[in-house]
């Protein structure tokens, strides 16, 4: 069959005698010629059709051989590295590394079996990394459309991996005492008593515990200055960073108990310079005491204590589960652990909230005169 001839911007078909299919073609916006072979004419004409349409209303989307795992790299490094914590970038690289199964795709390509099958070949990661795996892609693939690189976002039609938070852990009463106890008289791990009673006492993060300097607390006050945490990372080792809300940014007050052992610290801390920015827990080399390191000294005086391992966040967990039980407003035990939304305190800790039916039923009663 000779070829179809049609208007310039009216796309072209013809019978490919050597493949013996039906060829479509029509010019991209852009100037270049795509094309697709079909079995019969109507599908090629309908194919060229839906083209064109697309053209006319401004939908349509140049082809393009970019890869999902070329597009993951250029999303990472143009649209999101530099609104990112150095550590939190390098955990969406972490996550990215889990989409090589379906990386060579072409991202116009990607379809959402696809995407399932990548899930379910992911057995060997936790529950929760495969639903953080599942919020990168979404928006990787959400950025690509709204750039307008693909047709659809194909994440609108996948099932997010099941996930169930773990309910929140907490120490007893007496958990607390055996571990603050067993910390202050063990020589080997006496010297991260006054960070760990800080922590219990406050609820601060290991974090923002560790990157605490002598400028930060106002013996006049008792109160301390929370405006850094120490973070620790694979490209920069260990680093100072702000926190990543502005209600990170936040004075607590300390019990005088708490600040007489931080006026102990101070007193036999190395000489001090006029700004005080030398770190209030520090190694044997009057270095800053990295993250991970702090973590293999909690675990050890756990077991020395003989309480079962929780990691050292559990401790935030207890002092704000402990306010709330003991009456403390919820707004005011939001802004004491530095949250930007008191909705976030709600979710993890209402559970903690005293029961006040019968007391507000009683108040209901004195509202209303009810007629009898």
């Amino acid at each position: 069959m000779p070829k179809k001839k049609q208007a310039n911007g009216n796309g072209s078909i013809y019978f490919d005698k050597t493949r013996q299919r039906y060829w479509a073609g029509i010019v991209t916006p852009e100037g270049k010629r795509v094309g697709k072979r079909f079995k019969t004419m109507a599908e090629a004409i309908a194919w060229k059709n839906e083209q064109l349409t697309e053209i006319n209303q401004g939908e349509f989307v140049e082809p393009s051989s970019v890869t999902v795992g070329e597009w993951s790299i250029e999303w990472l490094m143009t649209y999101k590295k530099d609104t990112l914590k150095q550590r939190t970038y390098e955990r969406y690289l972490s996550l990215l590394k889990h989409l090589q199964q379906i990386s060579g795709y072409k991202l116009q390509d990607l379809q959402p079996v696809h995407v399932q099958k990548l899930y379910k070949n992911l057995p060997t990661l936790s529950a929760c990394t495969i639903n953080k795996v599942h919020k990168v892609l979404k928006a990787m693939m959400t950025k690509a459309y709204d750039l307008g690189m693909i047709k659809k976002n194909v994440m609108t039609m996948v099932s997010p991996p099941r996930f169930e938070k773990k309910e929140i852990e907490i120490f007893t009463p007496d958990e607390i005492e055996r571990i603050l106890t067993t910390c202050l008289h063990t020589k080997k791990v006496q010297r991260y008593y006054p960070t760990i009673l800080l922590t219990a006492t406050t609820g601060i993060r290991i974090g923002e515990a560790l990157g605490l300097r002598w400028c930060d607390i106002n013996f006049t006050a008792n109160e301390i200055f929370i405006k850094h945490s120490l973070q620790e990372s694979l490209e920069l080792g260990a680093y100072l960073e702000t926190p990543k809300t502005k209600a990170g940014v936040r004075k607590i007050k300390l019990t005088d108990d708490v600040i007489s052992v931080l006026k102990h610290l101070k007193l036999s801390a190395p000489a001090l310079d006029i700004k005080q920015e030398q770190f209030v827990l520090t190694t044997r080399n009057n270095t800053p005491v990295k993250p991970n390191n702090f973590t293999r000294a909690w675990r050890y005086l756990l077991k020395l204590a003989d309480v079962p391992y929780r990691n050292f966040h559990v401790l935030r967990h207890t002092h704000a589960t402990e306010l709330l039980a003991a009456g403390v407003p919820i707004v005011e035990v939001s802004r004491r652990l530095g949250h930007s939304k008191i909705t976030h305190t709600l979710e993890l800790y209402g559970h903690a909230i005293p029961n006040y039916e019968n007391e507000i039923a009683a108040k209901v009663k004195n509202l209303y005169v009810i007629p009898k």
